[in-house]
């Protein structure tokens, strides 16, 4: 944990040393050796976590210690850094202000060049004092490393990640799980059955994929048994994986598995093993398990030592990457294993829980029990370790109370829970440090907060959590991250949308609390939802939820207590608007170093004028509260990314806000859904990657320069404007995603577009006449239609020239029939024919496999003829 501070620090340093050229020569010197120790620090420091995270309490307190001074010395490098731009922008505000005030006075002029020159060498005098003291630190951190470790304990400590005493506790224990234990798992293993029984001549790989804790392990080795009962197969191996078993081990220890095998190259020739392995198999039946498989490049060598004819493998695995990259040279069967049903649960727990059953029990004890399985969201594993822990204690609600209360604290301490605590480390220490800071990142928002992904992303990119990529936008990096993050099964998905896209994801309540734990233990955030407010000087990150004194929090604020925080963010919050805004108004007044700052569906009503003073600010995020005007001194957040005002009462913009060139991602659609009117200088907003809710009437020939969008939504287009709208949509050649909403009670044309975007997948017209090009977009997944007559020709094209079309929503659907054909429509998901004069429904047997909602909206409920398959008329809604 401590190599994300030290990582984001030296992310810092180095644009320092590229952009602060003048810096005195010594100082730039000193920053340059501190960067080479702290990249030392950091191969050294992923080992020393490692090592921390594994053995838990066990780990050496002195090199704890160690780890934690570098984690501060790594902040306080940071906060120098940070203070120090911060001075020089508001001399770079001075300079431009006393430069106007110089022209029209000489000799004041003259002064000011004096003055200014001053101030920067004291503000570099200032820093090189710091670096200095900070140089001294590092020093005598590398002095008391020779005591606490070296390289040889640091590639020792790396040993540590591959098993440990807990780890193999757990493989056992699921390897003989008792009958109880076996809960809820009746269809998957009739599924694995089927998939066995219907093996035939190619080889096939059977993967189980789950988060830690499901009982991928206990279901398998269920299987497994009963194949071997029956005797199915011709020999059977089973290996437990894990992360440190590869090469010559593995197959060492596969051949072992195979239990009649009378000898086998017992030297570490890779080659020797593999032949033998293939050798064995060859022209037999066979079973082989590889349990808990980490690595993606796995299949890639355990491919060639299996035979292609009359094999089944069966994985278990927390990654579907894992399954995915089987497919390269295998059939492959993907069983998501889900958490348990909440029925199914609670009888797992009731019967860990309560040694005498669960019968006579109290209201109260049963409604904590329904509690507790909830906090656990169905992982088996979870569920009995704190039935386990339960079990030791008396059933009275005051002692099980005391459990609920304190589970975060218990998580890693308690012999009961620890098995769980392992699962979840396990995971969490094969990240990245990139997939680490964005993990722990749900610590600052509550427990069951499902957070939209945009949303999240936008905050990783500002905290610098996403890296940059060559020929990729940090929001597709941030994608690939929260992809991986649920691929791996440490982040769920609350809401998909039609497209099968995540809308919004969440953890679950445990892993919740682990992240929380990490999150305090290692000053990565802190979490307030109730008072008295004490706030840790280390912390940088600070999350306001429920029952907060804004009175507690406006005196720490005063005391410049937390004036080094980076991220703010407030939610759930139902004080009166007059209570927040005296709040806003002190926190605005003494923070400095603001990254971040996440004011959605806070009751605030203005945005005060020193806003302006977060220099460093990339993320402002107001959505859904009542702000009405954005002050002229926006245009102070030079590095300002992400501005989000949907859902606020803003009317217009200060034209101060076209000089913020960093701005990716703009949102101004209001409550009252106009657009607001976009001014002179839009096009100096070249870096834009979205653009939401803006009426562009009178700069319609600056949205060209707009060449990054990838999301436009504009409002109230003129029927003259069209032919200006298509130039500029045809230079915006990475545009996605496109709502075009024509002014009310006009028709829109848009035939001038002659070279449509490449990449456009969700097309939205409001009030426009349905475009050739629009039947030319290949992939186009979305596609609403809405204020102009479409006809069953039309459909007809759609159906014809959009194969990878997933939604289609049209209003009014003009005709006497509908009439659907084999062949069209074959990824459709959601279809809605709204405000519709149809009178007969024809939809040919084979169309629409992939719909799953159907809405019919009639002008009359008088259908002549229906003649609709089976599956399509049990999805059907007439409204």
């Amino acid at each position: 944990m401590a190599e994300i501070a030290v990582n984001l620090v030296v992310d810092k340093l180095i644009p320092l040393l590229k952009n602060e050229a003048k810096l005195l020569s010594g100082v730039r010197g000193q920053i340059e050796r501190i960067s080479d120790d702290l990249r030392l620090m950091r191969a050294y420091l992923r080992d020393v976590d490692a090592k921390a995270e594994m053995e838990a309490e066990n780990s050496d307190q002195s090199r704890k210690e160690w780890v934690a001074q570098i984690r501060h010395v790594s902040i306080h490098i940071q906060d120098v850094i940070d203070l120090y731009l911060y001075k020089v922008a508001n001399n770079d505000d001075d300079d431009h202000h006393n430069r106007r005030r110089g022209r029209r006075n000489a000799v004041a002029g003259v002064l000011c060049k004096i003055c200014d020159l001053l101030k920067s060498c004291v503000g570099r005098h200032e820093i090189a004092s710091e670096i200095g003291e900070i140089r001294e630190s590092i020093n005598r951190l590398k002095d008391a490393r020779q005591l606490y470790g070296d390289s040889k304990a640091a590639a020792e400590s790396s040993g540590g990640r591959s098993s440990s005493p807990q780890r193999h506790y757990l493989r056992l224990r699921a390897n003989f799980a008792e009958e109880e234990e076996l809960v809820g798992i009746e269809h998957a293993k009739k599924e694995l059955n089927n998939w066995l029984s219907e093996g035939g001549a190619a080889r096939t790989v059977i993967a189980v994929v789950g988060e830690g804790g499901l009982g991928k392990t206990t279901l398998v080795r269920n299987v497994y048994k009963q194949e071997q009962q029956k005797h199915s197969f011709d020999c059977y191996g089973w290996v437990d994986v894990s992360r440190s078993l590869k090469g010559v081990q593995l197959f060492k220890a596969l051949l072992r598995s195979f239990g009649d095998m009378k000898g086998s190259n017992v030297d570490n020739n890779l080659h020797a093993l593999i032949e033998d392995t293939r050798e064995y198999l060859k022209e037999k039946k066979y079973l082989i398990v590889l349990d808990d498989v980490w690595e993606t490049e796995l299949w890639g060598a355990v491919e060639l030592a299996l035979p292609k004819n009359n094999g089944m493998i069966m994985i278990t695995t927390r990654d579907t990457g894992v399954a995915d990259s089987c497919k390269v040279s295998a059939k492959v069967h993907t069983y998501p294993l889900e958490p348990l049903e909440p029925e199914n649960a609670l009888r797992l727990f009731h019967s860990k829980a309560f040694q005498s059953g669960s019968k006579n029990l109290c209201e109260e004890l049963m409604k904590l029990s329904e509690e507790f399985t909830k906090k656990c969201d169905g992982v088996p594993l979870a569920i009995v370790a704190i039935a386990s822990l339960l079990s030791t204690k008396k059933e009275r609600v005051s002692d099980w109370k005391v459990v609920y209360n304190s589970l975060q604290s218990k998580l890693a301490s308690d012999s009961h829970l620890k098995g769980y605590h392992q699962a979840l480390s396990e995971s969490y220490q094969d990240l990245s440090y990139h997939l680490k800071s964005c993990l722990l990142y749900f610590g600052l928002f509550p427990e069951q907060y499902a957070i939209k992904r945009a949303r999240l992303i936008n905050l990783w990119i500002a905290e610098g959590f996403v890296e940059c990529r060559e020929h990729q936008t940090q929001q597709e990096v941030g994608e690939e991250y929260l992809a991986e993050l649920i691929a791996r099964s440490l982040v769920k998905v609350a809401y998909v949308n039609s497209y099968s896209r995540v809308r919004k994801c969440r953890v679950h309540d445990l892993m919740h609390d682990f992240i929380v734990k990490k999150c305090e233990e290692f000053n990565f955030c802190q979490v307030k939802k109730g008072s008295p407010f004490c706030f840790d000087k280390w912390s940088r990150r600070l999350s306001i939820g429920t029952n907060v004194d804004f009175a507690d929090l406006r005196t720490s604020a005063d005391r410049n207590q937390c004036s080094l925080l980076r991220s703010f963010l407030l939610y759930d919050i139902i004080d009166e608007e007059e209570t927040i805004s005296t709040f806003v108004n002190s926190l605005f007044s003494n923070f400095k170093l603001l990254v971040t700052l996440d004011f959605e569906k806070i009751p605030i009503d203005h945005v005060p004028e020193t806003i302006g003073n977060f220099v460093h600010l990339k993320y402002l995020n107001l959505r859904y509260s009542n702000i009405e005007i954005i002050p002229e001194s926006i245009g102070k957040l030079r590095n300002l990314e992400t501005l989000d005002l949907k859902g606020t009462n803003v009317n217009d913009l200060p034209v101060e806000i076209y000089s913020l060139t960093k701005l990716c991602y703009l949102n101004v659609q209001t409550k009252a859904w106009k657009g607001v009117k976009l001014k002179r200088g839009v096009a100096n907003l070249t870096a834009l990657q979205k653009l939401a809710g803006v009426d562009a009437s009178d700069v319609f020939g600056e949205l060209k320069n707009l060449k990054q969008l990838r999301s436009l939504k504009i409002e109230n287009v003129d029927r003259k404007d069209g032919m200006w709208l298509c130039n500029a949509i045809e230079s915006m050649t990475n545009l996605c995603s496109l709502l075009i909403n024509a002014k009310h009670n006009e028709i829109l044309e848009l035939e001038s577009l002659t070279s449509p975007p490449p990449h456009l997948e969700r097309l939205y017209l409001y009030g426009v006449m349905v475009p050739d090009w629009v039947f030319r977009l290949k992939n186009l997944i979305g596609l609403e239609l809405i204020r102009f007559k479409f006809t069953q020709d039309q459909l007809c094209l759609v159906g014809r020239h959009l194969p990878e079309l997933m939604r289609l929503y049209v209003r009014p659907f003009e005709g006497d029939e509908l009439n659907i054909q084999k062949g069209w429509f074959g990824k459709l998901r959601s279809l809605t024919l709204a405000d519709s004069t149809l009178k007969a429904i024809r939809i040919d047997e084979g169309s629409l496999p992939c719909l799953q909602e159907f809405f019919l909206a009639l002008r009359n409920w008088n259908l002549e003829a229906v003649q609709v398959p089976d599956h399509v008329r049990k999805l059907m809604h007439v409204i």
